[in-house]
């Protein structure tokens, strides 16, 4: 996601309603701890699949080895990688781009979406509206646009989904992405694994929040969610919980600053619902944090 398309006036918007939301009442249970070495292994290899949706050569080749001209994506590129479906879709929401690959190595099927790069996309980051999500669950609430940027392409995704499947019986499926990228893949995995009843894990990096509290507490309950954040990341702030967002458990939270790579130590496990223990309890939200996970994820832009 382009720094720029961050504006002096989103920012403040941030800063205000942040410093609301410290008065809304915080879960009782904000459990940190270091995350282990089998965790943060894959946290790394699927920050690199992330990474791989950014490359214009992932989006319009498919058939091909998924790779990487920026040299951020070394593990997948040592894979062997089969690209099944790659998408660039456009419409009201803006772009929605992304592949479906098959990786015999790890026995992966991975669903990978690009983050904002069009100015469309922003649009769609800023419309804070809920949709109703009652086929998720009761109550449930989602972002408006990150809901219907998934459904323009999400008829087509599980049809080669359910291929895949049928072809490696044996191999996890996997859903991953960056900034919006990642909002999407939470939001298509909750819906396939209620309505398909596929077993999916999710891992998103900096993603924004993506609908209320019931939704939040039902995603958690789903299980296999990975959410990383980085340090004082804007992004994952958005948008505020005083307009009733909230995100789920549990967070992983990537301490370690730009440019480092980090360490068991560097990332802590926070469970809890709503917790400000990690990422949400920084004081200074900062762009530039959003693109380095685990490597600079956007840099194949």
């Amino acid at each position: 996601m382009p720094l720029m398309m961050f504006s002096i006036r989103y920012t403040c918007l941030v800063l205000v309603t942040t410093l609301v939301a410290l008065g809304v009442a915080a879960p009782m249970r904000h459990v940190a701890r270091d995350v282990s070495t089998a965790a943060l292994t894959q946290l790394d290899l699927f920050a690199e699949y992330s990474a791989a949706a950014y490359c214009t050569g992932n989006l319009n080749t498919t058939g091909t080895k998924v790779v990487c001209p920026a040299g951020n994506c070394p593990q997948v590129e040592a894979a062997d990688t089969t690209s099944l479906k790659e998408f660039l879709a456009d419409g009201q929401y803006g772009e929605l781009a992304g592949y479906l690959a098959a990786d015999s190595t790890n026995k992966l099927i991975v669903l990978s979406f690009r983050g904002s790069r069009s100015p469309a996309n922003w649009i769609a980051n800023l419309d804070f509206i809920f949709d109703d999500a009652d086929e998720l669950c009761a109550d449930c609430k989602v972002h408006g646009g990150f809901w219907k940027a998934w459904h323009t392409v999400s008829d087509a995704l599980k049809a080669e989904i359910q291929k895949a499947r049928t072809a490696h019986p044996d191999y996890k499926l996997v859903f991953t992405g960056h900034s919006l990228g990642a909002a999407i893949a939470t939001l298509g995995a909750a819906e396939l694994r209620t309505t398909e009843k596929w077993a999916i894990d999710v891992y998103s990096y900096g993603s924004p929040r993506v609908g209320n509290l019931e939704l939040a507490e039902y995603i958690t309950s789903l299980g296999a969610i990975y959410r990383a954040t980085h340090t004082n990341d804007i992004v994952p702030r958005l948008p505020p919980e005083a307009v009733g967002y909230r995100h789920p458990s549990p967070e992983y939270w990537i301490t370690s600053a730009n440019g480092v790579e980090p360490t068991t130590a560097d990332v802590k496990v926070i469970e809890g619902v709503g917790s400000r223990k990690g990422n949400a309890g920084e004081a200074s939200p900062d762009a530039s944090a959003h693109s380095w996970y685990f490597g600079d994820i956007s840099e194949c832009q």
